[in-house]
């Protein structure tokens, strides 16, 4: 693999200057680049980082972190060795070690690779010295692994990088940082789709058209914008067919049933218990999959005035699945009994990806690219939520990103089915 390099912007070469010493920011004692997404922050970012490490210090540990340890090797780690190389440095990778050794003119520094997950990750980094740290994907990482990576900075001279996406306006980051990045020696550098030199103006209209409501505020405007309204104000009239139209919407594969369904569930008790009938496929040249969602479902305890055993439910599916056979069946790892239920059937049961947020924006990023399809004659249930989901403007304003926990049942099977099944694609803003 070689690494094409194109011209930097102004931004760009602000973002890999800032620490040298003609600069005014010099003495800064860290940077946050925030702002839209694919506006060329995270590779010159990396570069920044290790430029500035191999011209500062000699055999000294430092970090970078993302996410997790591979979206950090993906979107930092894999496209940096190429551009190190090229402006002759010698990259070693140890995987077993998660770490990567850098050499140049008779220096050697050695970074370790961190995922920022949870709560838990925080422990990873712990009692590690380091002469600065990057943090990758930072908006998304919880605080504590954040503070504990900042306290590991103890050489003499250290730095700290950031690098996200923007979230909500009283997100940690936003608040402590960015508002207080004068107080705190941070030089902020905010980032649009202009200042990425890579994109032409195709690709940017391309990414103009594909978010809307607040991740076309986020991810394009690159705003740290609460979440109100409707969570998924795209989804367009060309986005439903009915059984009379379904022929001229789904794939001459699927309706062979070349193409085996696969189901998503939202237990419930008390609660609707919703299951999904969804098809995946993908047309040829085109890497982003498409969704039909053909058949819904969904029983309210609450409205029949009659709850149901997980055996019952279990017997329900059997009876709703495909006779021709379904390739899994996806239920929230949660959701422990009625998962215990169905693989005593004999079902093939997958935990969901429960990721809230991500999977939401995936979604909308799908319904904005007319990548969804959802038969309004058999999902009524899902037809309505998708009008009535909305987030918690309550809640927001407390820094709090949640829906509202109601009209919600069949939207978070929805969620389940597409976050679960999908590869992570580049454009919808949260890399998994």
């Amino acid at each position: 693999m070689s690494f094409k390099y194109v011209p930097f912007t102004k931004k760009q070469l602000q973002l890999l200057t800032w620490w040298t010493e003609k600069s005014p920011y010099k003495n800064m004692s860290g940077i946050i680049a925030d702002g839209a997404v694919r506006s060329g922050k995270t590779i010159i970012m990396g570069l920044s980082f290790v430029m500035w490490s191999m011209e500062t210090y000699k055999n000294q540990k430092f970090a970078i972190c993302g996410k997790t340890v591979g979206s950090a090797r993906r979107n930092i780690i894999e496209p940096l060795t190429e551009m190190l190389k090229g402006r002759g440095y010698r990259v070693r990778e140890n995987r077993t070690d998660g770490r990567i050794v850098v050499r140049r003119k008779g220096k050697k520094n050695t970074y370790y690779i961190f995922g920022g997950r949870d709560e838990r990750s925080a422990s990873l980094i712990q009692g590690i010295t380091l002469a600065g740290v990057m943090l990758d994907e930072a908006a998304l990482m919880p605080r504590s692994f954040v503070e504990q990576a900042l306290a590991r900075c103890s050489v003499p001279g250290s730095k700290v990088w950031f690098n996200c996406n923007p979230e909500g306006p009283r997100h940690y980051i936003k608040k402590e940082w960015i508002d207080k990045a004068k107080e705190k020696k941070v030089l902020r550098l905010h980032f649009m789709l202009d200042d990425n030199p890579s994109l032409d103006e195709e690709t940017k209209e391309k990414y103009y058209s594909m978010f809307e409501g607040i991740f076309y505020k986020r991810f394009i405007l690159g705003e740290w914008a609460f979440s109100d309204g409707i969570v998924y104000p795209n989804v367009k009239q060309d986005a439903f067919y009915t059984n009379a139209t379904r022929d001229n919407v789904l794939p001459i594969k699927i309706r062979e049933h070349d193409i085996k369904p696969f189901y998503s569930a939202d237990y419930g008790t008390t609660n609707p218990m919703v299951y999904l009938e969804v098809y995946k496929y993908k047309k040829p040249g085109d890497s982003i999959p498409y969704f039909y969602v053909d058949r819904e479902y969904c029983y309210d305890s609450k409205k029949q005035f009659k709850q149901k055993s997980d055996l019952e439910y279990v017997e329900d599916f059997n009876r709703f699945k495909s006779a021709d056979g379904y390739k899994m069946l996806i239920i929230d790892p949660s959701a422990e009994s009625i998962k215990v239920a169905h693989m005593q059937h004999g079902d093939k049961v997958v935990n969901a990806k429960n990721d809230v947020i991500p999977g939401i924006s995936m979604v909308s990023t799908l319904f904005s690219l007319g990548h969804i399809f959802i038969n309004k004659d058999e999902c009524k249930n899902l037809v309505e939520e998708l009008g009535l989901y909305q987030w918690d403007s309550k809640k927001s304003e407390h820094g709090k990103e949640e829906v509202v926990k109601t009209n919600d049942h069949s939207c978070d099977a929805l969620r389940y089915a597409i976050y679960t099944t999908t590869a992570n694609f580049e454009v919808y803003g949260y890399k998994k």
